[in-house]
């Protein structure tokens, strides 16, 4: 479907400014006819969708991609969602959410990126505070079969992992990527979602994987617009 900017705007609910913003930017592609800008519908909902669209995992090894609209959503799939781990301490925990069943297809040897884990763990605990921790490598795994992995576990009995705050970790979210820069960036997205206490909250009371990733692309599309309104 094609779109004017009028009916782009009434769709994200901004305003024209931010359209015409974002199509200078680059964030979205438009194309004018007889002196009227007019937009590709499914274009749009890629970006605000994207994963109904190409798994980043489809992606070949060592493809450049530009990071800008690469989201946590994206790059965590349901399969990689465990729901009620049974690990009782840090190490198990981690060993049980890199599992080769989950990270087989990705990488050349899980045992390695467990070892990173935990390295990384040895060095400064990644419990941020608040019941969560943010475990990843502490450097990039350039073989990584896509430009970037998540996963993510939930203990509901909490599980020690020297927290800055002292507090048990009931939220973990995984990152693993194929450089530095990618790995910035998606932890600074990550990093804005936790912030906000209803979209912790949702991931303590979520009862599927399918509603996992529903609140992430709510709160994803929420934060974009809010940027560029």
């Amino acid at each position: 479907m094609i779109l004017t900017l009028k009916e782009l705007a009434d769709h994200l609910r901004v305003n024209e400014r931010t359209i015409m913003r974002m199509l200078k930017s680059g964030q979205i592609n438009g194309t004018k006819i007889g002196g009227q800008w007019r937009f590709n519908s499914s274009q749009i909902h890629s970006l605000f969708f994207p994963d109904e669209g190409e798994s980043l995992e489809e992606t070949p090894l060592g493809t450049a991609r530009t990071h800008y609209g690469i989201t946590i959503s994206r790059v965590l799939q349901q399969e990689r969602m465990v729901l009620d781990l049974k690990g009782t301490d840090a190490e198990s925990v981690l060993r049980e959410l890199a599992s080769p069943a989950r990270f087989n297809a990705l990488l050349l040897d899980v045992n390695d990126l467990q070892e990173r884990l935990l390295s990384r763990e040895s060095l400064l605990s990644t419990g941020v505070g608040s019941g969560v921790a943010v475990p990843h490598p502490r450097d990039p795994i350039p073989t990584l079969r896509a430009p970037a992995v998540a996963a993510f576990g939930r203990s509901k009995a909490g599980v020690d992992f020297g927290a800055i705050d002292g507090k048990p970790v009931h939220l973990l979210f995984m990152l693993c990527c194929q450089n530095i820069e990618m790995h910035l960036h998606l932890m600074g997205r990550l990093a804005r979602l936790l912030r906000n206490d209803q979209f912790v909250d949702g991931c303590l009371n979520g009862k599927t994987p399918e509603d996992i990733t529903r609140l992430l692309l709510e709160h994803e599309r929420a934060h974009f617009l809010h940027e560029n309104a």
